[in-house]
């Protein structure tokens, strides 16, 4: 009776099937998706910002606002500045380009004479009058430097300057007063008001 029985309980069991076939199947899930790990965060500390009272944070608001304002004022005046600086140079260029015109159109009155002096002597046939137009041509010129206050600077028995002087040789002088003393002029010198323009080179007299 005990082997039908067990013969029986071996023929109700299905190919295949497992012994413990109605207990649950052991299995575990592994979940790779990947998530930060938020108990391994680094913890980064946050700054607080310090907290004013409410007056200090309004003088701070109208300290700002008062840098904003003079920045912007001072980006005007900047610019006003350079108009101004343009405007000045434009002007002071204009200036020198009527100084210039007006020194230039000198300089023709005296080349007009020249140039009449020469006709009027080559009509002629005389150098007498040659010599006569070149005479007032010179003079001419001379007036022009003086109303631009350029005139010549005395030499001729003056003390040698080298300031005003450039000795260019000696001449032997028997008079000890005329010692150091200009005794011939070689290319005038000018000077207009207290600037030298051109030094004029002389010979100096030195005593044998």
């Amino acid at each position: 009776m005990t082997q039908r029985a067990n013969s029986t309980m071996k023929s109700s069991t299905a190919p295949g099937d497992s012994p413990g076939a109605d207990q649950a199947p052991d299995f575990r899930v592994v979940d790779k998706r990947h998530f930060a790990d938020l108990d391994n965060l680094p913890q980064t500390p946050v700054e607080e910002k310090p907290r004013y009272p409410s007056i200090i944070e309004e003088l701070m608001a109208k300290l700002s606002e008062t840098e904003r304002r003079f920045d912007e004022k001072r980006k005007q005046v900047d610019a006003e500045i350079g108009k101004m600086r343009s405007r000045l140079e434009a002007d002071y260029e204009r200036k020198v380009s009527i100084d210039k015109q007006k020194l230039l159109l000198s300089f023709l009155d005296v080349l007009d004479n020249l140039e009449r002096a020469i006709e009027a002597a080559e009509t002629a046939g005389k150098t007498e009058d040659l010599l006569h137009g070149v005479e007032m041509t010179a003079t001419a010129f001379r007036s022009k430097l003086l109303e631009h206050g350029v005139e010549p600077i005395p030499v001729r028995d003056q003390p040698f300057d080298p300031n005003l002087h450039q000795a260019v040789g000696v001449i032997p002088v028997s008079d000890e007063n005329k010692d150091g003393h200009v005794a011939e002029e070689i290319l005038r010198g000018y000077k207009m008001g207290d600037q030298l323009l051109r030094p004029a080179q002389v010979r100096v007299g030195q005593k044998q």
